[in-house]
């Protein structure tokens, strides 16, 4: 889970494409991924637990990310599936928060401890 979660950040659209499970492949093309990941500055995992058996094993986890000066938060337990020697993302139950629209004067959610409207964090990936 982190190393997808490190993927979006890096926008590393191929990484996470190919930890896919093969069947779900499909439904989330490379260009869609690369649009979410792209308007998108993730802020932070926290990982709530994990627990695995030889062939299937799921983590549950919170996101924060910014979208321009929306805060959008939720956990998701996740599935993942051993194929060979490699786990692959299937599916996952989420439970969205409600967005937070971020007005200028607000501390940034970075935690810079600046302003929202002087805060070059959120900048530098373009939100």
């Amino acid at each position: 889970m982190r190393s997808r979660y490190s993927a979006y950040c890096h926008q590393d659209i191929d990484y996470i494409y190919r930890t896919y499970h093969p069947s779900m492949q499909p439904h989330n093309p490379p260009d869609a991924l690369a649009a979410f990941a792209h308007s998108s500055h993730f802020l932070a995992l926290q990982i709530l637990s994990s627990e695995q058996n030889a062939t299937e094993g799921f983590v549950s986890f919170r996101v924060r990310y910014l979208q321009q000066n929306l805060l959008f938060e939720f956990t998701e337990r996740s599935r993942f599936v051993l194929l060979d020697t490699d786990w692959f993302y299937i599916d996952g139950v989420l439970a969205e928060q409600p967005v937070v629209k971020i007005a200028r004067n607000d501390l940034c959610p970075c935690k810079s401890g600046k302003k929202y409207k002087q805060c070059s964090v959120h900048r530098l990936s373009g939100n």
